[in-house]
């Protein structure tokens, strides 16, 4: 795929509620280009650079909440913020990995079309 750029861990744009919180704020919004290191989100209060949140996301068809308890602020622009997820627990991380390979099977369908 020419000008397609590998980064550390696939990302996958997506939306999912978030709801975040640290630091004497709560808020809410979209989590948008989820991956195993980090995110960028659309929120509701504004943050700043070098927070720590605690973020609770609201996967799609999944009932059960995705936790992160530590999500670094590392770039704010108005409402949109990047943070990124200090060393998941392993737990954690497996979570996102087995989100991210759902999500992607539902956005491209099945292996072998195409």
């Amino acid at each position: 795929m020419p000008g397609f750029a590998m980064r550390k861990s696939q990302r996958l744009k997506t939306f999912a509620p978030v709801r975040y919180r640290g630091d004497g704020i709560a808020g809410g919004g979209i989590i948008k280009d989820l991956s195993l290191s980090g995110s960028y989100i659309i929120g509701n209060v504004p943050v700043s650079v070098g927070m720590v949140l605690a973020l609770q996301i609201f996967v799609p068809g999944d009932p059960e909440l995705l936790l992160i308890e530590r999500a670094t602020v590392k770039w704010v622009k108005q409402s949109k913020f990047g943070v990124d997820f200090d060393t998941p627990q392993p737990k954690v991380a497996e979570q996102i990995t087995k989100v991210i390979a759902t999500l992607v099977k539902k956005q491209h369908g099945s292996p072998g079309n195409g």
